[in-house]
């Protein structure tokens, strides 16, 4: 009858100084004794039998031991670690795996000191009853193929974290490939927010026997998220970028669905649904912030353009459940054509709207990666990138180390006849425009495009027209595809904007 929940497991990472919350189940009305490392303290369940102690903050530690005492029996969990943990939230970005990321042969050095728990992707009631989930929702340590398991993004993350800090490292995966925002947050806050997912998910569900429909679920393999190294789609398109011939053949191949079961709506991206069965699990485990990457499938037609609130109420969500304001880091989508059949519909609206959302929330910062797409595949393969500048704004913003990590971003402009002179801050020593001529920098006025020269300097981009001109609008990593070349001098790439200079 003694339980924890279940993301508290032998050799998982605790957050130091920070109250340690544990909860669980055992006898109703009973007490619960709980002890870390010579620390102790006593709950009590209620009537259903639940209960939640609260140890003390202590510092980073390792090996210690956990035991959990009620009614007779006990519960001992061993190999534990106190350090920082960070939650890994959003999409398919986030959850790419290191198995397929780019660098993953160099990665062959064991990392005891990290450690990573992926958090069950259930979206319906009984789904991990209808599948094997036995290869998720455990603790894992970056050594030998256990690191496949990682999230890539977190895993570059949490090294960088722990060389600089020298203490063991934990992220929590929450994540699900191919997930909008409404389902990752409460339905409360949708209502708000963005009504218009709410609208869409009636009329999806509109007819449908619920019971039909959670039969369905159990039948389609699709579903099966327990082991995603068993899953031929992952194993096809997230290695590599196949040609479109490859995946005509790829498609060809597959076993069609059960009539009627590949036209059903997606259980994952119902409002709320994530918020409820993946996020909550986990609340209020101690974290020490969230790295967030998401956004792709809020590209939705003009749903796109409420993905500023989402964002803004989907943090206030999170930060309710664990009772303090996490730090957000949020990635901004980098440039992108098409893949797989699907093209760029409005990417640039969710950058900006991403931007907005983080100069609005003093605990959220952008981290930029827009010298990092790949024109035909939304899954970009370099990871350590990402990882590497999520880690440096941590740095900073959060640890308080003295370490360039924001984006460059203009503050203004100047004009003196042909001769302007953009100005930036975050730009460290001196901006700098790798491999010649400025990339993804578009200059118009009214009659069209105005060809330009550009020179970067200390904190400055000068453009220097070719012909004499009017107003004009400065537009920066504006289109589907680029490839931002712009940086400061920690060589982060300037974040896109869109200027008009008279």
């Amino acid at each position: 009858m003694l339980n924890l929940a279940e993301i508290f497991q032998s050799g998982m990472v605790l957050q130091r100084l920070a109250p340690l919350v544990l909860w669980g189940t055992a006898e109703p009305e009973a007490p619960v004794e709980v002890t870390l490392d010579g620390r102790t303290c006593v709950a009590g369940t209620d009537s259903l039998g639940n209960w939640r102690a609260t140890l003390p903050p202590r510092d980073a530690g390792r090996d210690l031991i956990l035991t959990v005492r009620s009614g007779g029996q006990t519960l001992t969990l061993t190999g534990i670690a106190v350090g920082e943990v960070w939650i890994a939230g959003g999409q398919s970005n986030m959850e790419f795996w290191l198995r397929y990321e780019k660098h993953r042969a160099g990665e062959t050095r064991d990392y005891p000191d990290l450690r990573f728990f992926d958090v069950p992707k259930l979206a319906y009631e009984g789904q991990e009853r209808d599948f094997d989930y036995t290869r998720v929702g455990v603790w894992r340590r970056a050594v030998g193929e256990e690191r496949d398991y990682f999230s890539a993004v977190g895993y570059y993350f949490q090294k960088s974290l722990a060389e600089a800090l020298g203490i063991p490292v934990g992220i929590v995966g929450c994540n699900w490939g191919g997930t909008p925002s409404c389902a990752w947050m409460s339905q409360e806050s949708v209502e708000r927010a963005g009504h218009a997912w709410l609208e869409a998910d009636a009329e999806a569900f509109r007819g449908m026997d619920p019971e039909a429909y959670a039969r369905a679920m159990a039948r389609k393999p699709d579903n099966a998220t327990g082991d995603p190294f068993h899953s031929p789609f992952n194993e096809f398109m997230l290695p590599r970028t196949p040609v479109r011939e490859e995946i005509e053949a790829f498609l060809a191949a597959q076993t069609p669905l059960e009539p009627g079961i590949s036209a059903l709506p997606l259980p994952q991206n119902r409002p709320g649904v994530l918020y409820e069965r993946m996020v909550k699990a986990i609340a209020p485990f101690p974290v020490r912030g969230v790295l967030w990457y998401q956004g792709e499938s809020d590209d939705n037609g003009s749903r796109g353009r409420l993905y500023r609130d989402m964002l803004a109420a989907l943090m206030a969500d999170w930060r309710r459940l664990w009772d303090r304001r996490l730090p957000f880091l949020i990635v901004q989508l980098p440039g992108w054509e098409s893949w797989f059949g699907f093209r760029n519909n409005g990417f640039s609206k969710i950058r900006e709207c991403q931007r907005l959302a983080v100069e609005a929330d003093p605990d959220a910062y952008l981290c930029s990666i827009s010298d990092a797409g790949e024109r035909f595949d939304i899954h970009p393969k370099d990871k350590r990138v990402v990882g590497e500048r999520l880690a440096a704004l941590a740095l900073r913003h959060v640890y308080g180390k003295a370490v360039l990590c924001d984006p460059p971003s203009p503050t203004g402009a100047l004009r003196e006849g042909r001769r302007i002179e953009i100005v930036f801050k975050n730009a460290g020593t001196g901006l700098d425009i790798r491999g010649g001529a400025l990339q993804a920098t578009e200059v118009t006025d009214a009659a069209g495009r105005v060809e330009y020269e550009a020179a970067a300097r200390g904190d400055r981009l000068t453009l220097t027209l070719r012909r004499e001109v009017g107003p004009v609008t400065v537009r920066h990593a504006g289109t589907e595809w680029f490839l931002v070349n712009l940086y400061n001098s920690a060589g982060i790439p300037a974040i896109p904007f869109c200027l008009t200079v008279e």
